[in-house]
């Protein structure tokens, strides 16, 4: 059986950052998203909260509804190296090396988009990423997910899938996350690691007995 570490990207791997949020601004920078796609994320939030749906943020990729697949893979390529890519924090990079010099087989799970984690998975020579997948119809996106959202329980799911897929041995491996909506997942494993927790996982972790790092 295999043994892996899996993480979390943001405030994980990022400390105190989204990439998403950093992608966000890069697009609108770039004009390849406008304010109006912004008006309709915004909107989209707006009538879920009043027709009792939920907040509906981590899961509302409205702004980029009609935008080609291929254009917006590239630019997240250029917005990764020059944006992202250094705040990866040295010490994620150490802990990710440790692990691969261990033995344990390095898998990324993260809410963020599927086209940014693709890339945190090459610069870190991860084995596995799975992101948020955005649906397309008729060669565009639709500013809808498809397939189960990296987020909470279904972060869970996912890692569940993977453990069943690729034999992993989750009673010794490692998962490192920092939100307390990430307590399902990190009690998955035999070695959960609370990085840059949120106040409420920190106090579920110490309870609990699981490892609490700064990254």
């Amino acid at each position: 059986m295999l043994r892996a570490a899996i993480f979390d990207i943001d405030n994980t791997l990022l400390k105190g950052r989204s990439s998403e949020r950093i992608f966000v601004k890069y697009l609108l920078k770039k004009g390849i998203i406008t304010p109006l796609d912004m008006l309709r994320f915004l909107f989209t939030i707006l009538f879920k909260l009043l027709t009792f749906q939920g907040l509906y943020l981590k899961n509302n990729k409205s702004y980029l509804e009609g935008k080609e697949p291929s254009i917006v893979r590239e630019e997240a390529r250029h917005c990764f190296r020059e944006y992202i890519a250094p705040f990866i924090t040295p010490k994620a990079r150490e802990e990710i090396g440790r692990k691969k010099a261990g033995g344990y087989t390095i898998i990324l799970v993260s809410g963020t988009l599927d086209v940014l984690v693709e890339e945190f998975k090459e610069a870190l020579g991860a084995s596995v990423a799975v992101g948020s997948s955005l649906q397309r119809a008729d060669g565009v996106f639709t500013g809808r997910l498809e397939g189960t959202h990296p987020y909470g329980q279904g972060k869970a799911r996912i890692l569940q899938g993977l453990a069943s897929r690729m034999d992993i041995d989750l009673k010794n491996s490692y998962a490192y996350a920092d939100h307390y909506s990430d307590v399902e997942f990190l009690g998955m494993v035999g070695h959960p690691v609370a990085v840059n927790a949120h106040p409420v996982l920190r106090l579920h972790a110490r309870r609990k007995g699981w490892s609490v790092v700064e990254f």
